[in-house]
């Protein structure tokens, strides 16, 4: 049984189809990929072709189970810091990796997203990309944004 009903599924169209638009006017033409993820499930929003090319033998799942496990350890910051944790960045010598958390204010539903970016010496805002991603979430609620997903909420 789908935890999706036909209008979430077309808020979830919508949302995720706004936040491509408002990454890559944040971004450009540096944007690689984003994806949104629950404790579940995944799905990739957006891939550009030179990257789909070079990650035809990339393990999605494994990758995507590992930055799912930020569910776990931002609530563990949270707790040793006096400041809430935003976002996380990561550099490779390829492709830098951002990755946010969006939290329904009624604490039902939690989303987070993965972005891929072009190591190409751009000194990226990630501050101002999680206020864009969070700016999404709040118009179009986190629930739109989650993948939609047989498994138990």
């Amino acid at each position: 049984m789908s935890d999706s009903s036909p209008q979430l599924d077309d808020q979830r169209t919508d949302a995720m189809q706004a936040l491509v638009d408002a990454v890559m006017d944040r971004v450009g033409d540096s944007l690689r990929d984003i994806w949104v993820l629950d404790r579940h499930a995944q799905a990739l929003l957006y891939m550009r072709d030179d990257v789909a090319a070079r990650t035809t033998t990339v393990d999605a799942q494994r990758y995507l189970d590992n930055e799912r496990y930020g569910f776990i350890t931002r609530a563990t910051y949270n707790r040793l810091h006096y400041a809430t944790l935003r976002y996380t960045h990561r550099g490779f010598d390829t492709w830098e990796l951002f990755r946010t958390f969006l939290d329904a204010a009624d604490g039902t539903t939690s989303a987070g997203v993965v972005i891929g970016l072009d190591a190409d010496g751009t000194c990226y805002d990630f501050d101002a990309l999680t206020d864009t991603v969070h700016a999404v979430g709040d118009e179009h609620s986190v629930a739109a944004l989650t993948p939609a997903t047989d498994e138990p909420p």
